[in-house]
């Protein structure tokens, strides 16, 4: 059964990576592909190595439409409209012979929950993260007229089913998931790192390692515009503050200690038995982080610096690792799909597409795009060059 996966940032190809070994375990034969025709695109050579093992082929977007109407089942791990876009697009292009649609998040939803829920609701497996994002989802749908069978509680594609033991020995090696643009301003972000290089000086025993998003230059979903790099050349760092690019999951398991504001690798870590703290000298929508209150572990960098750290509340645990017992998330997912695609469990994308949100959906969408060309047309700049050529003709006539 043919299964094709199509990303186009870092991290949305390592879960497109996890999803092809699952599918690949589950006796499909998955396909991953990079569209050259869609931003961000350029993907660089140790990006894909680091998101995942399996070959990769870089298509245009046009062609990898046709590529997934031919296909038995499609996985387009993007941003929310994009998905959106790519599902629309396969159907019109597939006809009667639609492929089984899959879509999922490569990470916590923090934002935008609703919205970003729309955009993937027309697949026939939406693989949800976590309890708290299937109650949303489902009240949505419920609130929309949207039939919810398409929504399968399978956890975070990347993580394990379970996680180990947390450690609670001494913190040797404190590791910070820097995000691209969280938080964004330049001084707060000057100031997280500031108060790393400050907690570095105060235990000089301890490695601290500051791991940037990505590399300068490199693409990813979020594009760092102020990096730890630049900040390090005005700086005089102690020995054993250093800023590592190593993949994360190479990192995390040999750390104590995990600070992030709000990244998805925080899950990681509590999966992988590492201690977590969310840098809570930011606490709102901006910094994505209201949603993780829960959790038990937001503390301020006083804290952090005083060894004050929290142990992740149960309950909250049991909601982001909701596949403790069975297989784990990648597994599900995949299963999920193949059964859909052979029979074995109901489709929803036709059901879904012909619903009356989702047709109308559509029909505003195709309105306002008109709109958008008519909009353009009157813009201040082409009015002045219009009439400046309706002045020309005027006065050469």
């Amino acid at each position: 059964m043919q299964v094709l996966l199509v990303a186009n940032f870092d991290s949305g190809l390592k879960y497109a990576g996890r999803v092809a070994e699952a599918v690949a375990r589950a006796g499909g034969e998955p396909d991953i592909r990079i569209p050259t025709t869609v931003s961000p695109h350029r993907l660089g050579a140790d990006q894909v190595v680091a998101a995942t093992g399996r070959p990769v082929r870089y298509e245009p977007w046009d062609d990898i439409v046709r590529a997934a109407a031919g296909s038995d089942v499609v996985v387009p791990v993007f941003e929310g409209p994009l998905v959106e876009r790519f599902i629309r697009e396969v159907h019109e292009a597939a006809g009667p012979r639609m492929p089984v649609v899959g879509a999922g998040y490569v990470g916590m939803v923090l934002y935008d929950v609703i919205g970003g829920y729309l955009s993937r609701s027309l697949a026939d497996v939406l693989a949800v993260n976590s309890r708290a994002d299937l109650a949303e989802f489902a009240a949505a749908a419920r609130g929309l007229g949207l039939p919810d069978g398409n929504l399968l509680l399978a956890g975070l594609a990347l993580l394990p089913a379970a996680t180990l033991p947390m450690r609670d020995g001494p913190i040797r090696t404190v590791l910070l998931a820097d995000q691209p643009t969280v938080p964004r301003r330049v001084a707060d972000r000057a100031y997280l790192w500031d108060r790393l290089l400050a907690y570095a000086r105060l235990h000089p025993d301890r490695e601290v390692l500051l791991r940037p998003r990505h590399r300068p230059g490199e693409e990813t979903f979020h594009r760092m515009e102020h990096s730890p790099v630049a900040w390090a050349a005005t700086r005089t760092l102690p020995p054993n503050l250093v800023i590592e690019h190593a993949p994360i999951d190479t990192l995390i398991p040999r750390s104590d200690l995990l600070l992030t504001v709000s990244s998805t690798a925080a899950l990681e870590a509590i999966a992988a038995g590492t201690r977590v703290a969310f840098v809570a000298d930011w606490v709102g929508d901006a910094a994505l982080n209201p949603r993780l209150l829960p959790s038990g572990l937001l503390r301020r960098f006083d804290d952090i610096d005083a060894d004050r750290i929290g142990t992740a509340d149960p309950a909250w645990l049991a909601d982001v690792f909701p596949a403790a017992e069975g297989p784990a998330p990648a597994e599900r997912f995949a299963r999920r799909l193949l059964a859909v695609a052979a029979g074995e469990a109901p489709r929803m994308h036709q059901e879904l597409w012909d619903s009356s949100f989702s047709a109308g959906r559509r029909a505003t969408d195709a309105v306002l795009a008109d709109r958008a060309v008519v909009a353009r047309r009157f813009t201040p700049r082409r009015v002045a060059a219009g009439a400046l050529r309706r002045a020309l003709r005027a006065v050469q006539g």
